[in-house]
């Protein structure tokens, strides 16, 4: 009798239900997970991707439904009974304590911790090395970008008994570089037998990375593609359920006229650095993570203390030592910080959603007028939500930050920056912003935009300035770059 040489199914879902808030999210999940497999988990924001990823991690229980691990009947009881059984979840929330050691940090939970911090972080320089990760065991946590941090919670399951992973957005923020080493560490995991589910927003790299792409509609897998056959635009036309084109052109409206005129800023590690932005134009900004590119903009935003030789606004001599300095202006600093989006998470969709802000003193007729607005962006943005009234709270993350992204653009602010404004966002949500953004421009308004996504500053930006070592070191159009040129400037291990 012949020997079945088909890959055992690590983990099986079910049928499985979930409703928040009297919102039905799940509808009857049916997925499998073989050993070794990364399996590729996409669909709009809203859609219960992480309230799937909950349940398996024993957040909370299921409505209905059931699931198997190893061939058994499983139901996680709560976070840490899943961790016994294998499981690991990476949230795209993740908090760790600031004042760990990255050593401390990645050998937090376990058998490790607590142990001398000597013995720690050698133990985490062999398990960083081993991936190829460059990143110092004992930096501060506090002083870590975000991406660094999400690539050691990738890493520190290499050192569990994890068999099934699970990377909810973890690689919301990368470049190009950060993303490749993500990739290593799925790579090496599956060698070893164990299985990764793997969410995503960014298609092409869902797409690099997976063995199978499963698409979440209406609270049901719709789809199910081989990585090897498709492209982005297939996966977006099966989450959207229409034809969607990935590339977009800009509408150029750059102004002769210089909005913002920097010369001669140092803040540490900037020394010198000059640039200009225009009435119209969107300035893209790339570098290294220590390359000083969040300083520039954090200087602009008065969020960092900084010097300059001179610093004019829409043509005056001006200074901006704090965020009110910089808003009394006009300036507007949408951070990459998910804790400052900066919205008020207990106030009605439908108020937050208002163009300009709720005002006691509107009439009727104006009222409804806004309240047709708020329906018309809200189906824009494909924001998911019973209710107009429902407090923001209930939103999904990714909902939450549209909403928090249409508030600041839609303000009456000269200058807006947007730094990574696109994280975690579905696709249809992108082209919302994308929209948006040309008609802040087209006003004769500005934006300095930062974003790992080398697609979004090609097709976003009229010009784009690369940063390294503190320095400014080539502003070109946008048009005369290609996505190598673009992944080079992210790069710290190669030279422009």
């Amino acid at each position: 009798m012949a020997t079945s040489t088909e890959t055992p199914i690590l983990l099986r879902i079910d049928g499985v239900e979930k409703s928040h808030n009297g919102h039905r999210v799940l509808q009857g999940v049916h997925l499998d997970v073989k050993a070794g497999e990364v399996v590729g988990l996409v669909g709009e924001n809203g859609v219960g991707k992480s309230t799937l990823m909950s349940i398996i991690a024993g957040d909370y229980p299921s409505d209905a439904g059931e699931m198997f691990l190893g061939g058994e009947a499983y139901t996680a009881l709560d976070h840490d009974h899943a961790r016994t059984q294998g499981i690991r979840l990476i949230r795209q929330d993740f908090r760790i304590d600031p004042n760990l050691t990255l050593a401390q940090a990645i050998f937090r939970s376990g058998p490790m911790a607590g142990l001398p911090h000597e013995q720690l972080r050698r133990q985490a320089q062999h398990l960083l090395r081993d991936v190829g990760i460059t990143l110092n065991p004992d930096a501060r946590v506090g002083d870590m970008h975000r991406s660094e941090l999400g690539l050691a919670e990738a890493a520190r399951v290499l050192a569990e008994d994890a068999q099934l992973v699970i990377m909810d957005e973890v690689g919301a923020t990368f470049n190009v570089r950060e993303a490749q080493d993500l990739h290593f560490i799925t790579t090496r995991l599956t060698r070893q037998g164990r299985s990764v589910i793997y969410i995503s927003h960014r298609l092409r790299e869902v797409i690099s990375v997976a063995d199978r792409i499963a698409v979440l509609v209406g609270g049901r897998v719709s789809k199910e593609f081989n990585a090897d056959d498709i492209t982005p635009d297939h996966i977006a036309d099966a989450m959207l359920s229409q034809r969607y084109q990935e590339s977009a052109s800009r509408e150029g409206h750059v102004r002769p006229e210089v909005l913002l005129e920097v010369d001669g800023l140092s803040a540490e590690p900037l020394e010198d650095v000059s640039l200009s932005v225009h009435r119209g134009e969107v300035l893209g900004l790339v570098g290294p993570r220590r390359s000083g590119v969040n300083q520039i903009v954090g200087a602009v935003a008065g969020e960092i203390p900084a010097t300059w030789r001179t610093l004019t606004f829409d043509n005056k001599p001006v200074t901006i030592q704090t965020p009110a300095d910089a808003a009394a202006l006009g300036i507007a600093y949408f951070s990459d910080e998910a804790d400052e989006l900066g919205i008020t998470e207990s106030e009605s969709i439908a108020r937050s959603l208002m163009t300009g802000g709720w005002r006691d003193d509107l009439d009727f007729a104006t009222e409804v007028a806004a309240l047709r607005e708020v329906i018309e962006t809200l189906q824009q943005l494909r924001i998911r939500t019973k209710s107009l009234q429902a407090e923001v709270k209930t939103l999904s993350g990714g909902d939450k930050q549209k909403v928090a992204l249409h508030q600041w653009m839609t303000e009456d602010r000269e200058l807006i920056i947007l730094n990574e404004p696109t994280r975690g966002l579905d696709v249809g949500a992108r082209r919302r912003i994308f929209k948006t953004l040309a008609e802040h421009t087209a006003k004769g308004k500005s934006a300095i935009l930062l974003t790992s996504n080398t697609t979004e500053l090609l097709e976003w930006c009229d010009r784009i300035a690369m940063v390294r070592d503190g320095r400014i070191v080539r502003i070109a159009p946008a048009g005369d770059l290609d996505e190598d040129e673009i992944a080079i400037a992210m790069s710290a291990r190669a030279a422009l």
